[in-house]
């Protein structure tokens, strides 16, 4: 009961300061709980970000023409006032046969860079300035942190066996000719040296195929360039060829990445197909993620390869929330990329086009233009570029986009986290981000644990776009200790900037748990691979497969004074921690609760300290009994399911406890003790002359001099 009414005041606390600065307090019903914890980031790339990012074509294509259009987007994408991109993949376009004019789109008919005539090939460096011109100024916008991708969607028109950039015409078939793949890598690494040695673009990676197996792809298309490459064999070989081709050129250091597959599960199977040489090749896999589910699978095939791992186009036509209005497309984005971060653990994030409609009245190159969108209802790109005004309308897509990519930056270590959350950490600057999205029509209560954190700071800058916002600082949301309770706005996004944070809390002592007996309730099925004991093995790949009023305990053999606790739930079924208990007990009867899992943690090691002074023999983990309450475990019964726990502390003293000047320890301060007092100071020099304490000067050091000298140290405060 008074841990009961502890709560509700901690609660109502938070509500009084929360009501103060404008930020909505908690409701009554129940909050869901997020934990972040410094010890659990990103499996990928050591959990350092990269970057936020979009392609150049076909926007920029279009736009480019105009240098007031081409600074306008520079500033508005990549700029410090604008979404702070700094990732720009650019598109060495093909270019399709002069003579075809099949190509719709006023923006996607990309030019190439050679001219071929009677067999004869040369460079025009003239060529695709539009895109050129909004590249130069992006790159200027985002600064030091500026990264260039080189990315292809098809060979030029003459190394394809249909005569067509856009594709085969069986769209399912390879398009590039059986012996021209060294001509296409060598095109690939000459315009990346052209770019980087004479016009300064310096060129972090270089990818030669986009979607290449899909039958998206076919001759004569409406649409754009594409090329189909089958898997196994055909990509392995422009791999090796474009490895061969930048080293010939000194460009080593050039990362070549792929494969860029349409979907997730595809990206899969077309890496495990490339040939031994061509996986060594590739240090990086990019993938999109427009359909497939398997993002678990694809992170754990990169980890297993060691590699690098980006999200590197994805967009859609796609709406969240609940009579969201302006905010559905954005609010789909907001999902799109939280899902795609945590559930791959990708270092990059890039939307396929920031821009993907016009609006002119002239058309371009005898084309028409698509128009003004809905910005209510889903669209592709984030923005609209308005050739007869001579601007860009911006949408609450674009802003939702913002929330994340304006806080969330380069070098900073992304967190695992769940559901609606992403978190950053910026140890240098002692920051932790979140960005938290809310698709319902009325306020959603969030609480953010923060008690895996040796300290964080008192409050969090509150940046929110809803229906009626954009990136608006809406005040400081007060933080309760190690927790932050906030009420999300309806159908919002919201980010979180709390300074003066510290990360990891200190454990130096962990404990050896090798050889400790461990005891538990039964597994499921009394599996032996998935036993107790396996929650104390030292491994996170085994766990503790329990049931219903389960538990899992060691014993250390002596008293332990504990300074942290270490536990990793179970993969997959990280739910099911939500709410389970680490106890101690002396005397493995009476049993301490001294740590609570308020919220879902990711997989991985989170660290805690004890609510309260801890010290015992045994320590067990439990969980409650019954059905979960907490919403989020939707199990029928509590599982006490756990991959791992780490214990830290240092054995207890077996000192008795001794008052100050209680010589002889028998808890009373006595003139025995004055005695001892005395010698020890004449001893030690304290008392240089003998003399000095012959208190009734007699001559001598008796007993009544020893009780003048105890009274007089007490007063002195020399003893407590």
């Amino acid at each position: 009961m008074i841990k009961g009414k502890r709560h509700i005041s901690v609660v109502m606390a938070a509500c009084i300061a929360l009501t103060a600065t404008g930020i909505n307090p908690l409701t009554a019903h129940a909050a869901r709980t997020v934990v972040i914890s410094p010890d659990d980031p990103y499996a990928i790339n050591n959990g350092v970000f990269e970057g936020w990012g979009t392609s150049l074509c076909w926007w920029a294509n279009r736009v480019g023409y105009s240098d007031s259009l081409a600074q306008q987007c520079a500033d508005t994408f990549f700029g410090e006032n604008g979404l702070r991109l700094n990732i720009a993949r650019f598109n060495i376009g093909g270019g399709d046969d002069p003579t075809h004019n099949h190509i719709n789109r006023t923006d996607s008919n990309m030019p190439g860079y050679t001219k071929y005539q009677n067999g004869q090939v040369t460079y025009d460096w003239t060529a695709d300035a539009n895109q050129r011109n909004v590249l130069k100024r992006c790159v200027e916008a985002a600064g030091d942190d500026a990264i260039v991708e080189m990315f292809s969607n098809s060979p030029p028109y003459w190394m394809c066996k249909s005569g067509c950039s856009t594709g085969n015409r069986d769209a399912g078939q390879n398009n590039l000719k059986d012996d021209c793949y060294d001509d296409f890598a060598e095109y690939l690494a000459e315009v990346c040296k052209h770019y980087q040695e004479d016009w300064g673009i310096k060129v972090q990676s270089v990818e030669a195929m986009n979607e290449p197996y899909t039958n998206y792809w076919g001759a004569f298309s409406p649409k754009q360039e594409g090329c189909h490459f089958d898997t196994g064999r055909s990509e392995s070989t422009i791999i090796t060829e474009l490895q061969k081709s930048m080293a010939k050129r000194g460009m080593e250091d050039v990362i070549i990445c792929g494969t860029d597959e349409t979907a997730i599960d595809v990206q899969i199977d077309a890496y495990k197909a490339l040939s031994d040489d061509a996986k060594k090749a590739i240090s990086r896999i990019d993938t999109h993620t427009y359909w497939g589910s398997k993002r678990t699978e694809l992170k754990n095939l990169v980890i297993a390869e060691g590699k690098n791992l980006w999200m590197s186009e994805v967009d859609g036509k796609g709406e969240a929330g609940t009579n969201a209005g302006a905010m559905a497309p954005g609010l789909w984005l907001s999902e799109r990329i939280t899902a795609d971060c945590n559930g791959m653990n990708a270092s990059a994030w890039i939307l396929w086009q920031v821009i993907d409609s016009h609006v002119c009245a002239a058309g371009y190159n005898g084309k028409k233009d698509g128009g003004m969108l809905n910005m209510n209802a889903g669209f592709w790109g984030t923005a609209v570029a308005d050739h007869d005004q001579d601007t860009i309308v911006l949408s609450k897509k674009y802003y939702c986009f913002g929330q994340y990519s304006r806080y969330i930056r380069p070098g900073m270590i992304m967190l695992n986290t769940s559901g609606n959350t992403m978190a950053a950490y910026d140890k240098e600057k002692g920051q932790l981000v979140l960005v938290s999205y809310n698709m319902s029509a009325g306020a959603s209560d969030q609480v953010y644990d923060l008690s895996s954190f040796a300290s964080v700071g008192t409050e969090a800058q509150t940046i929110r776009t809803s229906n009626t916002e954009e990136w608006k600082d809406v005040g400081a949301s007060r933080l309760n200790g190690s927790q932050l309770a906030v009420s999300l706005a309806p159908n919002s996004v919201t980010t979180f900037i709390i300074d003066g944070v510290k990360g990891s809390i200190e454990r130096e002592n962990k404990i050896d748990l090798n050889g400790k007996p461990v005891t538990g309730s039964s597994s499921w099925h009394d599996d032996p691979s998935t036993s107790c004991e396996k929650a104390f093995d030292g491994n996170r790949a085994t766990f503790f497969d329990g049931v219903g009023d389960g538990y899992t305990q060691i014993d250390l053999g002596k008293v332990y004074d504990f300074e942290a606790f270490g536990y990793c739930p179970r993969s997959g079924h990280e739910a099911r921690a939500i709410d389970g208990m680490i106890q101690v007990s002396a005397d493995g009867t009476n049993w301490q609760t001294v740590y609570t899992i308020t919220g879902e943690p990711g997989y991985g090691m989170h660290y805690a300290a004890p609510q309260n002074a801890a010290s015992g023999r045994y320590v067990r983990y439990t969980v409650p009994s019954g059905a979960p309450t907490n919403g989020i475990n939707r199990d029928n019964v509590y599982c006490c399911n756990i991959a791992e726990i780490e214990l830290y502390g240092k054995p207890h003293s077996e000192e008795p406890v001794r008052l100050k000047g209680d010589a002889d320890a028998d808890g009373t301060i006595a003139v025995s003790d004055a005695v001892m007092l005395a010698k020890y100071l004449l001893t030690a020099g304290d008392v240089t002359d003998p003399e000095a304490a012959d208190m009734n000067g007699d001559g001598i050091l008796n007993a009544a001099d020893l009780t003048l000298l105890k009274h007089c140290l007490l007063q002195s405060s020399r003893i407590g």
